[in-house]
This record gives C-alpha cells, sequence and structure tokens, in this order.
C-alpha cells in the first residue's frame, strides 16, 4: 500500500505541473499572438487562436525566454562560484584565519545556554522559515512567468513591426517558389496583399500603398472570397 499510495502521489504531482504548464504556455501563446494584432490595429477577440497555435508559439517563446534566463543564472552561477573560491583562498591566509578567529571570540555569545529560546518557540521559528522560503520561490516562479509571458508579447509586437517594413517596403518577400503576397478574389474584382490572420469566418489582409489607394488593414469575410492566388517571384 505504501508503494502505491507514493506513485498515486508523483502522478498527481506530475499531472498537477502538466497543468500549470500547460497553462502557462497557452497564456504565453495567446499572448504573443494578441499582441500581433493589436500592433497591426485588429481586434484579438475577433481571431480566437487554436490552442494548437497557442501552444506551438507559447512553446518557441519559453525557448526564447530560457535561453535568456539560463545566460542569466550562468552569469549568477560565476558570480558566486567566483565569491566563494576567492573566499576559500583568503580564508589560506594566516593573517586572515588569525583575524578571523579574533572576530568569532569578540562576536560569540556568552552563556548561550542560558540564552536558548524554548522547543516551542523554535518550532515557530522553523515553520515560519519554511512558510518564507516557500512564499520566496512562488514569487520568484511568478516573477518568471511574469516576465515570459511579457517576453511573449513584446515578442509579438516586434514581429508585427518587422513584418510590417518587410510588406510595405517589400524586403526579404521572395520565396523559393512563391512571394508572400496573395491575390484575392473579391467578386467581380481582385485585391492584392498579405495575410496576417484568419479564422473559419474571417481573414485579416494588409494592403500596401499604391498608386491609386493608400496603405490599410481589412477584414474581410471568409466566404466572400472566391479565389486566393500566390504569385511567383520576379525574375532577375
Amino acid at each position: 500500500m505504501p508503494v502505491k499510495t507514493s506513485i498515486l502521489k508523483e502522478l498527481m504531482s506530475a499531472s498537477i505541473l502538466l497543468a500549470v504548464a500547460t497553462s502557462l504556455l497557452y497564456l504565453s501563446g495567446v499572448s504573443y499572438i494578441s499582441s500581433y494584432l493589436t500592433a497591426w490595429g485588429i481586434e484579438s477577440s475577433l481571431f480566437t487562436p487554436s490552442i494548437q497555435d497557442a501552444l506551438v508559439l507559447g512553446s518557441g517563446n519559453w525557448f526564447f525566454g530560457g535561453i535568456y534566463i539560463a545566460i542569466f543564472a550562468t552569469i549568477i552561477g560565476v558570480i558566486f562560484y567566483l565569491s566563494f573560491y576567492t573566499l576559500s583562498e583568503l580564508s589560506k591566509i594566516r593573517f586572515v584565519r588569525n583575524l578571523a578567529s579574533v572576530i568569532y571570540e569578540i562576536l560569540k555569545p556568552k552563556q548561550r545556554a542560558e540564552l536558548e529560546p524554548p522547543a516551542f518557540i523554535e518550532t515557530i521559528i522553523a515553520r515560519s522559515l519554511q512558510f518564507l522560503m516557500l512564499i520566496g520561490v512562488l514569487l520568484a516562479l511568478l516573477f518568471i512567468f511574469h516576465r515570459l509571458i511579457a517576453f511573449s508579447s513584446s515578442l509579438g509586437a516586434e514581429n508585427a513591426q518587422r513584418k510590417y517594413v518587410e510588406f510595405s517596403i517589400g524586403n526579404n518577400l521572395e520565396q523559393d517558389l512563391f512571394t508572400r503576397m496573395k491575390i484575392l478574389k473579391i467578386g467581380d474584382s481582385e485585391v492584392r496583399g498579405y495575410i496576417l490572420a484568419n479564422s473559419d469566418s474571417l481573414i485579416a489582409l494588409y494592403l500596401p500603398p499604391s498608386d491609386t489607394t493608400q496603405e490599410q488593414v481589412t477584414i474581410i469575410p471568409l466566404n466572400s472570397i472566391s479565389e486566393i492566388r500566390a504569385m511567383k517571384p520576379a525574375a532577375d
């Protein structure tokens, strides 16, 4: 029975951690998409991402965010290592050891046995320290999660700015076979633009400036589009 109980507890803990991690990945992905659409002036509520898309984007964002966290943690670790290494080397010097011994004798409490608090006070102090350590760990985790979600949001806005420069100027748009500009047939007319987002009923387009029209972002019902074509890249 104890073995089965231990296994059940481990499975329950793993399930809780998996559920929390999945939720945070989803929030991170949604934050990225919402920030990306908002930068284009599109109401994010019109294009709700699927769970799969949000999780994939969230995982990618956490991967890049994890790189920065790993770099920061490595720097902190190196600083601590160098600090303790320096102290260990200094402790080998006779003068430093003698000085530390003198300081310890001065600061060492006298008649400590008479100053020991009651057992229940020591228990309360120990439990309080454990509680504070738990709160500190939770706060640290919440801060990391908050920064990762904020990082995802900033990535979405930065990606929108980068795409705007590419779409409006026309740089780096040529693929191996086709460009990203699409020709959409709506009724008897054709529109040329770049697809920013789509749902089951709507599609968001960026229309670059032309000789007759200004650049704009438009949202079109998907059922009004009869055909979507991609353009071949211009020959060199």
